[in-house]
């Protein structure tokens, strides 16, 4: 509780020092003079890129023996974005309502679900580092100090994704010696079932790792649509390869639990960046409720009315 009220003083702090500094008549005009055809662009991009995380992530759980379809994974996301709108949760509750849902819908594969989410997590930060990297290395333009540090913090990602092929056997090696001693029976039996499902992570196919590595870099491509879209309908002078490692480095600092749903540390990370290429302030603040209302509000809108039809068909279903 204590950690979700500093939360949201964070972002009631930071959207105030923001609101004090901005002129919000023209951010209003900013946004009214957005192309409505670059609102929708960006729209279908982040509809098209939760497609392809439900995907990878569908991947992960085949890999565990544990059947999904995209389209179920694809649901659940969604939901996961609707609770997020209205509950203070921010990206660690989104991955639990995904984990519960996902161990609900598995048929109770709890430790399937949770290894699934944690590796689809993993691989969702390193390519959004490697992407970021690559982006910024392309990109002649004149980089604010200290965005090399943010995305190679988030590049150093790609170092977790090794832990699925060296923490099964220490873990196995941790129950014996819980079994051997005769203590921890219960949360050992829990060890051995993590133990095992990251083994299964760590057994996957030189095929089946390169299509990972190919999903969550196409997710993260046509994430950067959405950021230059909305970009282009403002008419902001960043080009799209600009707009690759500044998207890397707003999102790896939102994905920090420093705030609720990123909200103020969003909208400073695109003053900061946008500065280098003389976007001013009020049009960075634009750009980031655009992408706030594109990437969070629309899936969550649309997850709401999937809800609905669950809650109904469930209803239907309990009282014929």
């Amino acid at each position: 509780m204590i950690r979700v009220v500093i939360r949201i003083a964070v972002a009631v702090v930071a959207l105030t020092l923001l609101v004090s500094r901005v002129d919000l008549r023209a951010v209003r005009e900013a946004l009214v003079a957005t192309s409505p055809a670059a609102i929708g662009l960006a729209t279908l991009a982040s509809f098209a890129a939760n497609l392809v995380v439900a995907f990878r992530l569908r991947v992960l759980l085949a890999a565990q023996g544990v059947p999904a379809r995209a389209r179920q994974t694809f649901a659940i996301n969604l939901a996961a974005f609707f609770y997020n709108l209205f509950l203070p949760v921010g990206g660690v509750g989104v991955a639990a309502i995904r984990l519960q849902r996902l161990s609900h819908h598995r048929h109770g594969r709890f430790t399937a679900a949770l290894t699934a989410m944690v590796c689809d997590r993993v691989a969702a930060i390193a390519a959004l580092g490697l992407v970021g990297l690559t982006c910024w290395m392309l990109d002649p333009h004149p980089k604010p100090a200290g965005s090399l540090v943010i995305i190679l913090g988030g590049t150093t990602a790609i170092a977790l994704m090794l832990a699925p092929r060296i923490v099964p056997v220490a873990l196995r090696s941790l129950v014996r010696d819980l079994q051997t001693g005769g203590s921890g029976t219960w949360w050992a039996t829990a060890l051995l079932r993590l133990s095992n499902a990251l083994g299964s992570v760590a057994r996957l196919s030189p095929a089946t790792l390169a299509t990972l590595l190919g999903l969550s870099i196409l997710a993260q491509m046509v994430g950067i649509l959405v950021f230059a879209a909305l970009g282009h309908g403002l008419d902001l002078p960043v080009s799209l390869v600009s707009m690759g490692w500044i998207r890397s480095v707003v999102v790896l600092i939102t994905v920090l639990p420093i705030s609720i749903g990123g909200l103020g540390v969003r909208e400073g990370a695109l003053v900061f960046t946008l500065q280098a290429f003389g976007v001013a302030a009020h049009d960075a603040i634009a750009l980031s409720i655009l992408i706030f209302a594109t990437t969070i509000v629309a899936p969550g809108l649309a997850g709401g009315v999937l809800e609905g039809v669950r809650w109904l068909r469930g209803r239907s279903e309990r009282h014929p």
